[in-house]
């Protein structure tokens, strides 16, 4: 749409650039105000944002390289400078997660008497993480990448910046939004986690883990069903009919879901929490 939000000078301000970078910093300030005082020392809580940070940025582009091995394996010096595009969300995020779990494992260690828990942490990045990813998608839909399949529907969108992010012959044609519909979903699963999950964990209904559990499933059915309408080259993975965005999707929905269907959700019915 509008690849190119500002040019200072010789400087060019990209709409997905401003967008990701509000949408990091609305979901750092969200869990600014839950977690550090809470959870855990503020001195501690940057050290964990910086680890999971880290961990989200090289996992995303380890995933990609993984993904994208042709082209990592005939010019990997050229695809390890580019720093700029090549990021698989599942990657960085699935390593992030582990990130957080080795960092609380050494802080448990290190710090015996100011342990913190990992699941109740997590419920907020369950809230934090849709909050800044619709942003994110927003962005996208600006730049034109991740873009969606031809479409013969009323809502469909063209690109017509030779700026954007489309390849050649789909400058000008009409292709699924499936920017926004991602958008969409995940501005949904945030407002759920924090109008109707979230409260019913803090008022000692719902057991722990439930809203990081929830975010993680609902968005694995999201992502896999929008995965159908994508029309970017995204590689190919295992079998061809299927994207590794969709296998990705499929392993963390079996592992979540069944987390979440063996553990319960209620308290009431499933026994003490566990703040593990």
């Amino acid at each position: 749409m509008h690849p190119v939000l500002l040019r200072l000078g010789g400087t060019i301000v990209s709409s997905y650039d401003v967008l990701v970078a509000l949408g990091y910093l609305v979901g750092t300030a969200y869990l600014c105000t839950q977690i550090p005082g809470r959870w855990m020392a503020p001195r501690r809580w940057w050290v964990l944002a910086a680890v999971l940070f880290g961990g989200y940025v090289l996992g995303g582009k380890a995933a990609f390289f993984i993904v994208e091995w042709k082209g990592f394996a005939a010019d990997p010096w050229g695809m390890l400078k580019d720093w700029d595009a090549g990021w698989v969300f599942w990657g960085g995020l699935l390593t992030a997660i582990l990130f957080g779990r080795f960092y609380q494992a050494a802080h448990n260690r290190l710090y015996p008497h100011e342990k913190i828990p990992y699941l109740p942490i997590a419920d907020y990045f369950g809230a934090a993480l849709p909050m800044g990813h619709w942003l994110g998608r927003i962005g996208c839909f600006m730049e034109g990448c991740c873009h969606g399949r031809p479409a013969d529907l009323p809502w469909a969108v063209r690109f017509t910046s030779p700026a954007a992010s489309v390849s050649e012959e789909l400058i000008g044609v009409p292709l699924h939004p499936v920017q926004l519909y991602e958008s969409a979903g995940v501005l949904a699963i945030c407002l759920c986690n924090l109008l109707l999950v979230l409260p019913r964990i803090r008022a000692g209904k719902l057991r722990p883990g439930t809203a990081f559990l929830v975010y993680l499933t609902a968005y694995a059915v999201l992502r896999f069903f929008l995965e159908f309408w994508r029309g970017d080259e995204r590689g190919t993975f295992l079998w061809p009919a299927l994207s590794p965005g969709q296998w990705m999707s499929l392993g963390v929905f079996l592992v979540c879901g069944t987390w979440l269907w063996r553990r319960g959700i209620w308290l009431d019915a499933a026994g003490p929490a566990t703040s593990r």
